[in-house]
């Protein structure tokens, strides 16, 4: 049922013709990314493939021998009239993401926004005539996490964590996971408070009636707050045992990260990277991992079909 919302929440941004043709060619739990581009074809990324969206059912049954006049080329029109269901016909109410180069969509599905950047003085930069949208779907997959999280463990307690990899390998998704075995427990490891930190309403995606992705009985929900005072936040007003944020790396989620370090409470983080080489190498994150390593690394990454790799190492560069 839920699942299902969240395809509708996805699926009504397109136009009539345009929606029919995608749910005719695509297997919704499969679907990791609809790529749209003005006077350009429409890419559909799966967890198994990427191809050319097809004007009609014939095209697609030919894929492989199929011209390029048979794919759905997206008019200009056709793409604004997305980008404004979108935003819901009110771009000063997304001021603030569209300066950040995305939209967060009910379900938890985020539309990245690419087009002419405008800079403006001490004024929010905005992005306007959108000329790509890169709608990345959110997807709950209850127990992916349960071959990680019993390593993340040392007897009965938790690891400081950091879940690494490139962007669209399943990182937040995992993440997801990992916080609702977490919150619930499992057969070994007993349930813990668990504060998450959802700056992009990404994590739980929670709306106004409550709807949202499940991350256990346990788990305090800050929805659409800037990473750092959300953190120092959630601190002082839940007592969490673990602290769980998405995409750390700015100088501000640092020091916050730190500074709940030093409280006592456990902390599980995600970064963008392809390895230890390179988030070491940045300036901020990588002196704080020097003088704060974290106790478990899990690299996520993909084979090239796509499979996934799960890799975990301790603070010593042990494979666990």
């Amino acid at each position: 049922m839920q699942q299902k919302l969240y395809r509708e929440e996805l699926l009504q941004i397109f136009p009539q013709k345009l929606r029919q043709r995608i749910e005719e060619s695509v297997t919704f739990k499969n679907l990791t990314e609809i790529r749209l581009r003005a006077d350009l074809p429409v890419l559909i990324e799966t967890t198994q493939e990427n191809y050319f969206l097809k004007k009609e059912e014939a095209a697609e049954k030919r894929r492989a021998i199929a011209k390029e006049e048979d794919n759905w080329i997206l008019s200009p029109e056709q793409l604004k009239l997305i980008f404004e269901k979108i935003s819901q016909y009110s771009v000063f109410a997304y001021t603030e993401e569209i300066g950040e180069g995305f939209i967060t969509l009910k379900g938890g599905h985020r539309a990245g926004l690419c087009g002419k950047y405008y800079y403006r003085g001490e004024e929010k930069p905005q992005i306007k005539h959108i000329s790509s949208i890169n709608l990345r779907v959110a997807r709950e997959v209850i127990g992916c996490a349960e071959c990680i999280v019993p390593k993340l463990f040392e007897g009965n307690t938790f690891c400081h964590t950091l879940l690494i990899s490139p962007p669209g390998c399943g990182k937040t998704t995992y993440l997801r996971d990992i916080i609702r075995l977490l919150s619930d427990g499992t057969d070994t490891i007993t349930g813990k408070n668990v504060a998450v930190v959802d700056e992009r309403s990404e994590i739980g995606n929670r709306t106004r009636e409550g709807i949202g992705f499940y991350l256990g009985n346990r788990t305090d929900l800050m929805d659409h707050c800037p990473k750092a005072a959300g953190m120092l936040m959630m601190l002082r007003t839940m007592t969490p045992e673990i602290l769980a944020a998405d995409e750390i790396g700015g100088e501000k989620d640092i020091k916050a990260m730190a500074y709940v370090r030093n409280c006592g409470c456990r902390l599980l983080m995600t970064v963008h990277g392809n390895s230890m080489q390179d988030i070491f190498a940045r300036p901020v994150l990588g002196e704080y991992l020097k003088k704060y390593p974290f106790e478990r690394y899990v690299f996520l990454s993909k084979k090239e079909d796509r499979e996934r790799i799960i890799t975990i190492y301790d603070q010593d560069g042990i494979q666990k």
